[in-house]
């Protein structure tokens, strides 16, 4: 799983204009509302989607936490 600075470093790299839509997504005070399952499916081919092999690294690591307990932080 990707630590705070490389998720940093990886924001630092956006263009400018991907940074601004995704501080407006992320701090936006607009409520989102729910979507039907017909707007879900034109928005579903825009998005990012994680490869099969990422995608089950990722379900590896999720349940690799979820059995032991949390390794300190390098700030703790």
């Amino acid at each position: 799983m990707s630590t705070v600075a490389e998720i940093e470093a990886a924001i630092e790299h956006l263009p400018a204009s991907e940074r601004r839509r995704l501080r407006e997504k992320l701090f936006s005070d607009t409520p989102t509302s729910p979507k039907t399952g017909a707007e879900l499916a034109k928005l579903w081919p825009g998005r990012f989607h994680l490869r099969p092999d990422e995608a089950d690294a990722l379900a590896t690591d999720i349940n690799g936490g979820e059995k032991s307990p949390p390794r300190p932080s390098a700030w703790e």
